[in-house]
């Protein structure tokens, strides 16, 4: 049986940590733009955006991407202790999923025409709710088990 090392567990959890609050940040940042393409969308005013708006509106989804995919890339250089390794695993492959899932919501965005690619921005949107679930599903198991 592998020795438990608290110190790799200690650094383990701070890494985790940090992950989730960037994710959070990265998603209260992008939250008002999201609501208000949706809610555009929902509308059908999306041409009533003005063009600048919508720009940045597809940047900010873009720094959410950039800010999600570094906390992958986190993730999957963190050391985790042996004994939740193969959950660590599992979360780290729902997180670049989720990441992607992220990145085809932004792609779905055309500024140059001003319009949203609907089959993209739908499946974006069913993506992450799921590995969003899967995420959090992980997180829970690692922080209730004994490493």
């Amino acid at each position: 049986m592998a020795k438990f090392n608290p110190k790799q567990a200690q650094v383990y959890v701070q890494t985790l940590q940090q992950v989730l609050t960037a994710t959070q940040e990265a998603a209260d940042r992008v939250a008002p733009f999201f609501t208000k393409l949706d809610d555009a969308k929902q509308e059908n005013k999306v041409t009533d955006i003005p063009a600048a708006e919508f720009a940045e509106i597809k940047a900010e989804f873009e720094d959410a991407v950039t800010s999600y995919h570094e906390n992958a890339d986190r993730l999957n250089a963190a050391q985790a202790p042996i004994r939740i390794l193969g959950v660590h695993k599992s979360l780290a492959k729902n997180y670049e999923l989720y990441a992607q899932a992220t990145a085809l919501m932004s792609d779905s965005l055309n500024v140059a025409d001003q319009t949203i690619d609907d089959v993209k921005y739908e499946q974006s949107e069913a993506d992450q709710a799921q590995y969003l679930n899967k995420v959090q599903t992980n997180v829970s198991k690692i922080m209730t088990s004994q490493m």
